[in-house]
């Protein structure tokens, strides 16, 4: 959230003293998708070397205090605790979708904000864009975070032995 906030206020004052192209050809949008649009591929292959991963400590519980998820188990919630194959599993998936959600939201931006520009008044044009620019910024940093928590989980975490009690 802080640096969503951070971004898109930065971005809004460059903007307003005419220095940063938001949603104009070669914007931070077009920047971003760019970006972004090359991840989904990385992900998937993430996901499908972690479920296929053979090494049996992937499938132990993760050490206390393990992260639990409810699952559906014949129509009832039951809270699991995660092995570390589900969690990575979990956040690789995730991050899959947020990327692509992320580039739709940059390409319905891109093209459909001259239109909407000029069916709005200026005021609340100006006031949905910087809306929308935070709510992307938000999923963005929030991607971007998540994907280097991954990293550290698959670079260094997985390999850590337990903690004897």
């Amino acid at each position: 959230m802080v640096l969503a906030i951070l971004s898109a206020g930065t971005i809004v004052i460059l903007k307003h003293w005419g220095q940063v192209p938001i949603y104009e050809s070669s914007g931070l949008i077009e920047k971003i998708l760019g970006f972004v649009q090359v991840l989904p591929g990385f992900y998937i292959a993430a996901l499908a070397a972690i479920a296929t991963f053979n090494k049996l400590d992937i499938d132990k519980t993760m050490p206390a205090p393990a992260p639990k998820i409810d699952v559906i188990v014949n129509g009832t919630s039951v809270p699991i605790e995660l092995t570390r194959r589900r969690f990575l599993c979990s956040m690789f998936a995730f991050l899959t979708a947020e990327s692509f959600i992320l580039i739709v939201l940059a390409i319905f931006a891109l093209i459909a904000h001259s239109p909407i520009k000029g069916l709005l008044p200026d005021n609340v044009h100006f006031a949905s864009s910087m809306g929308f620019l935070f709510a992307f910024m938000l999923l963005f940093w929030q991607m971007v975070l998540a994907t280097f928590w991954g990293l550290f989980y698959l670079g260094d975490r997985l390999h850590q032995p337990d903690a004897k009690a």
